[in-house]
Parts: C-alpha cells; structure tokens; sequence
C-alpha cells in the first residue's frame, strides 16, 4: 500500500520514503523565502519518485516552479527522464520530468542545440526544449547512414584509378533527391525550428590533386542543392523554417570567401526568383584550438560563429583553468569584432562548464540528445539562482 503523502503511480512497492524526502526537501513551516534551496543546502531530486513529488507539490500550490526547478539535480534528469519514458507513453500524459523540464524552458533564455541526432530521427521528441538541429558530421552520415551505396557509387567516379572527367549527371541526381528527401525530413521534425548544416569538410582528403578538389567542390555543391531544395519544398508546404550553413574550419577569410561565394552561387541557381522564400545566413565553425587573431578575422564576415570544443568538452570531469582562460581570450576577441554575433559552443558535454558559458556572455550551446535534458534544467538554475542573487543585492543596496 502506498504512503498517504505519496500519491505517485510511479511507486509501485509496498512502501515509500517520498514523506521523509519532502520534508527534508522543502520544510514548509520553516522555509526561509529570502533562500533558494540550494543556497540553505537542501537535498536534490535525484530519482523518478521525488520529482514526481516536485511536481506534485507545485501543482497543489505548496511550492512554486521555481522553487521546484531549483530542487532538482540536474545530472540525473536525464536517466530519470529515460526511466518514465514508457510510463508517460502508456497513459498518453505528461509524466512529472517533462514537465519539471517545461518549466525550466520558460526560465531560460539559453538557446539550446541538439547536435548530429540520428539521420533521420528515430524519436521526435528529442528535440523537445531545443531551439534546433545541428548537422556537423555529414561526412560521417554519408560513409555509415541511409546513402552510403549511392554516396559510395558517385564518389567512384573520383578515384585515381578512374579518374573520371565527366562524372555521372545519373549518379548526380540520384545522390541529390535521396539527400533532398532526408532533408525534408529532418525539416518537418523541426517544425520551423532553426537547422544548422555544416558543409562537408573533407577532413580525410590531402586536397593535392585536381581529382580531389575536384570531388569535394561537387559534393558541396550537391549538399547545398539538396538543402535548398528541401527548404524550397517545406516552404510550399507553409512552413518557414530557418537555416544555418556552416563553413567548417576554414584555414583563412581566402577560403572563407570561396566557400562563401559557393553558397550564394547554388543559392541564386537553385531558389532563382523564390530565393525570398528561403531564409539562410552563413556561419564560420571553428575548432576551440584557433587562433584570437584567426577567430576575429572570421567574426567580421560570419553571420554566426560556432567553437567546436568537441575536443576539449568531457562529461566525467570540468574544463580547467587554462582551458577556460583560451576560451574566455577567443570569445573576447570576437566580441571585440561584433559585439552582438550569435556564438555558439558545440560539442558540449558537462553541464557544469555552463557557469563559465555565462560568464563569458555566450549565448548558445549545442551538445547530443543524451546531454540536452541536463543543460536544460542546469541552465534554468543558473538564470533561476542569478536572478535571485541581484535581487539580494538591490534589497541590500536599497
């Protein structure tokens, strides 16, 4: 039989701790309002039964969602989330962590990305809270993901053993549609959401010999057809969705403008007079590893900037003192250039790096789907706990 102060359906057993929980969570009769519970210690919701128990609390009036936002730890909402998954599908309701996170998403001004979700997506909703998609590893999809054979077949044409001159309009067009149509695809799952594509890179090719150059241009111009075709198509459907083209890694402004100078080219042959129709702007993405001077050089001709920090992000521990002090230079050397970019930081994994994020006044972070639940929550807190901290000082100073 469950506890009388539980009334959870999650709690299945005989018995539950939910009372002893809540009352060292939030003593009603002796909470102090001018506290947050983080700042007089209190203990966090760390399991399905005691967010249930958040959410329940709020919804009776006896807590507010800030409060409830603030009680939770955001390290394990993610597992919890993943824990009451089927629960909530079975009653076709939203169960208490979805909404603990819809909450959180009405407090934070954070935009949040989710970065290289599967292709194309296997749950919709895990771009739930976010404010679009990010596509940086198209080379790898390409190599492993739905056309691989087509994909495999086109690139032939390239290889020094052939070394092919005309490459095949048949193959071409092929490899196009196929890639046009995940792209749609991806697009209808965004419902007008914001869907960054980064170029294909080339990273594995040397780029020496005319065959090589030759392969990776074409390709590039195949993608960008294909994703303006794409957005062409949603727009027709009355959607209006946002795109981002990334240029990856570019050595210097020389290249820079070459690729730049690539995508309005196909934008102009592609979209003719309904270019108005689609609404794009062209980004620099740039390893976290670039130089002060390389990433200023590139502020001034981006629309946006995005550090890739894939390489310096891990989940098991926080960045250190020197790892923060390059980023805090390079973000600073941007702002210099344009106060106002969008900047952005890929590849993040730890949601404990998010206090130095807003430190540094970066705006947007993107990471994978498995990572989102928890810079969420993580952010709300932050913004939650800032908010209240100048509050403290006005009173203060008053």
């Amino acid at each position: 039989m469950k506890s009388d102060r539980c009334q959870n359906n999650c709690c299945q057993s005989g018995s539950c701790s939910m009372s002893d929980f809540v009352e060292t969570l939030y003593p009603v009769s002796q909470r102090d309002e001018r506290k947050s519970l983080k700042d007089e210690g209190q203990a966090r919701a760390c399991s399905l039964p005691e967010i249930a128990s958040l959410v329940e609390l709020t919804l009776i009036g006896s807590m507010t969602k800030e409060e409830a936002i603030l009680a939770a730890d955001p390290y394990s909402i993610g597992a919890i989330l993943r824990e009451s998954g089927p629960f909530s599908r079975e009653h076709m309701d939203l169960g208490a962590p979805e909404r603990l996170l819809k909450w959180s998403d009405e407090v934070r001004s954070l935009k949040i990305f989710a970065e290289n979700v599967a292709y194309p997506l296997e749950q919709s909703d895990c771009l739930t809270g976010t404010t679009g998609l990010m596509l940086l590893r198209e080379d790898h999809w390409l190599r492993n993901g739905h056309l691989k054979e087509i994909f495999e077949e086109w690139a032939l044409q390239y290889s020094s053993n052939l070394g092919m001159q005309h490459p095949s309009i048949v193959l071409r067009e092929r490899l196009l549609y196929r890639w046009k149509g995940h792209i749609e695809t991806m697009l209808h799952h965004l419902d007008e959401g914001v869907l960054g594509v980064a170029l294909v890179s080339g990273a594995d090719l040397t780029l020496e010999s005319p065959l090589e150059k030759a392969y990776l241009l074409d390709l590039r111009d195949i993608q960008l057809e294909a994703l303006f075709r794409a957005a062409l198509a949603c727009y027709r459907q009355g959607m209006e969705n946002r795109l981002e083209i990334l240029i990856p890694y570019p050595a210097d402004t020389e290249e820079w403008t070459h690729a730049y100078e690539l995508i309005e080219r196909v934008a102009e042959e592609t979209l003719c007079h309904q270019r108005r129709a689609v609404t794009y702007r062209i980004g620099a993405l740039m390893r976290a590893e670039v130089s002060e001077e390389a990433a200023a050089d590139l502020s001034r001709c981006a629309d946006l900037f995005v550090l890739d920090c894939s390489s310096i992000s891990h989940s098991g521990h926080s960045w250190s003192e020197g790892m923060i002090g390059s980023l805090e230079a390079k973000v600073e050397s941007i702002r210099k250039v344009r106060p106002h970019i969008p900047l952005r930081l890929s590849g993040m994994q730890n949601a404990a790096d998010l206090s130095e994020l807003y430190r540094m006044d970066v705006n947007e972070v993107s990471m994978l789907s498995g990572g989102i639940a928890a810079f969420r929550l993580a952010a709300a807190q932050l913004e939650l706990q800032e908010e209240a901290d100048g509050a403290n000082r006005y009173c203060c100073e008053g």
